[in-house]
This record gives C-alpha cells, structure tokens and sequence, in this order.
C-alpha cells in the first residue's frame, strides 16, 4: 500500500519519544537549512498541522526533503 511522505513522517515518529529530530528543509530560495529539534512531539504536531501530504508546507514553497530520528 502506498504511503504519503508524511504518512512515513508519522510512522517514522511513533516511539521516537526518546529521540531528537533532524529536517532537511528546503527554502524558498533553494537552499537547505537542518532543523535539529529535541521535543519530537511538538515538532510532529507541528508538521502534521502546517504541511501537506508530500511535507510542502501550506501557503509557502518550503519543503521537509529528509528527516530522521535518532536517540538522545
């Protein structure tokens, strides 16, 4: 079954308590910024609210390229 890339997002954050989050942001001006974020569960809220199915976000050319999870 195919999955949107914010339907791996989420999946990729259940049991990620623990974790902190790495994005690959890409800007509007075609360049990437890393966004390193300890407080996984907000960012995750954050995300699902402010973008869309392939994590453009809503009303901006800013996109979510990469993400990953890692331990703390």
């Amino acid at each position: 079954m195919y999955k949107t890339l914010k339907e791996r997002f989420v999946d990729a954050a259940n049991g990620a308590e623990n974790c902190k989050i790495i994005l690959g942001i890409r800007m509007p001006d075609g360049t990437k910024e890393l966004i390193i974020n300890d407080n996984v569960q907000n960012k995750v809220d954050y995300v699902c609210q402010k973008y869309d199915d392939d994590l453009v976000m809503h009303g901006a050319p800013i996109a979510i390229e990469e993400f990953l999870f890692i331990k703390k």
